[in-house]
């Protein structure tokens, strides 16, 4: 008899694991954006767009560069014409100069947008990043014996949590000045950061302009 209910009560914590997991494929993902107003110029006309680096939002190794990467997805599938990011990095290099120092300095920024011939620069970023592990717990639930309900310890799985808040900005790197810029957060199940991150930063240049294709 313990044998039978030991094994329905692994079974059910299988199940109930299961379904928390299937769960946290996307119906938990939220996304909280603040758009800001559309750009203050043609942004058709000022093209190629280079990319400024990110670093790694503590906590979350390798953030940076996949930031930087679905950044450039997202562009790209509107068209926009992109300076190659090993080059921008092969200019960083050159200049000596961290990103955060090329962005808040105007001559700086100059220098970098000249020497890759481009006018626009997105400068991405991780404002904060949280998470919190899924783990199992036991708790009491009042289960079925023979004619009556008694109280049992069963284990409960709670599903992990992660949010990130994500800022873009598009500098004008002849006039030094912010173009356009949105900002927001995304939220779901912890081990979906890669998913939420691209679902959010879709979601934050949504209002950018679908570009005519380039013919070569």
């Amino acid at each position: 008899m313990l044998n039978v209910r030991a094994k329905m009560i692994a079974c059910f914590f299988c199940l109930t694991a299961s379904g928390f997991l299937f769960l946290a494929t996307g119906c938990f993902t939220s996304l909280a954006v603040d758009r800001s107003a559309p750009p203050v110029v043609a942004l058709k006309d000022y093209q190629p767009i280079a990319i400024l680096p990110s670093p790694d939002a503590p906590g979350f190794t390798g953030s940076g560069s996949l930031l930087l990467i679905v950044n450039q997805e997202v562009l790209k599938a509107k068209n926009f014409v992109l300076i190659p990011l090993q080059r921008a990095a092969q200019v960083l290099q050159d200049m000596h100069q961290t990103p955060q120092e090329v962005s808040g300095n105007a001559a700086l920024l100059r220098r970098f947008g000249e020497s890759l011939n481009s006018r626009i620069i997105l400068l991405p970023a991780f404002l904060d990043y949280r998470t919190q592990k899924s783990y199992i717990s036991s708790s009491t639930s009042q289960v079925w014996r023979g004619s009556s309900y008694e109280y049992q310890s069963l284990p409960t799985y709670h599903q992990g949590i992660c949010e990130m808040r994500v800022t873009l900005k598009m500098l004008d790197s002849e006039k030094g000045v912010v173009v356009w810029r949105a900002e927001g957060k995304g939220r779901g199940p912890s081990g979906a950061e890669e998913k939420i991150l691209r679902l959010l930063v879709e979601d934050l240049m949504k209002d950018l302009p679908l570009l005519p294709e380039k013919r070569e």
